[in-house]
């Protein structure tokens, strides 16, 4: 019976890995996720990274598949082991995920926090950068006006949504 297994790879080599495991005829699963990044001056853009940075999971069974052309394999490291063998993973843990996941593998992460008025916020980005603020309200998806208190007095400044961070 087919177990789930985790191959350690190669640093940034996850796509190497995967192409070369798929072309030897193995089940492998290799989740990402997008994830929202702050650009310095960008505000925030979603980006597809590894869910598992430097892992992913090989469907292995023993006596059937040939487990020492792994380590060979480009952008592979080894399979994960403890006590010298091969570790396996839960069936229900990849289905878990699987469950999650889109058509390209890719678990959305990438959305921003709920803004509400009244809500507390730090400016991370911009003139304002770092300053504590509270959101007065909401012009668009893509823009809210924040009370500031700049020298003793409260100002209101319109700001993109991706320029603060709730608190």
């Amino acid at each position: 019976m087919a177990k789930w297994y985790v191959m350690y790879t190669k640093p940034r080599q996850e796509p190497v890995a995967l192409d070369n495991l798929q072309r030897q005829n193995y089940t492998v699963f290799y989740p990402q996720a997008r994830v929202l990044k702050r650009k310095t001056g960008k505000g925030c853009a979603a980006v597809v990274e590894p869910l598992f940075p430097r892992y992913m999971f090989v469907n292995l069974e023993v006596g059937v598949d040939d487990f020492s052309k792994l380590r060979s394999t480009k952008g592979c490291m080894d399979l994960v082991k403890f006590g010298g063998k091969p570790s396996t993973v839960p069936a229900e843990l990849i289905e878990l995920i699987q469950s999650q996941i889109d058509d390209q593998c890719v678990i959305d992460l990438a959305t921003f926090p709920e803004l509400k008025v009244g809500s507390g916020v730090r400016i991370a980005e911009g003139p304002f950068e770092g300053l504590m603020g509270t959101i007065a309200s909401q012009k668009s998806d893509e823009r809210v006006v924040v009370l500031l208190n700049i020298l003793g007095a409260e100002r209101s400044v319109e700001l993109r949504r991706n320029q603060v961070d709730k608190v």
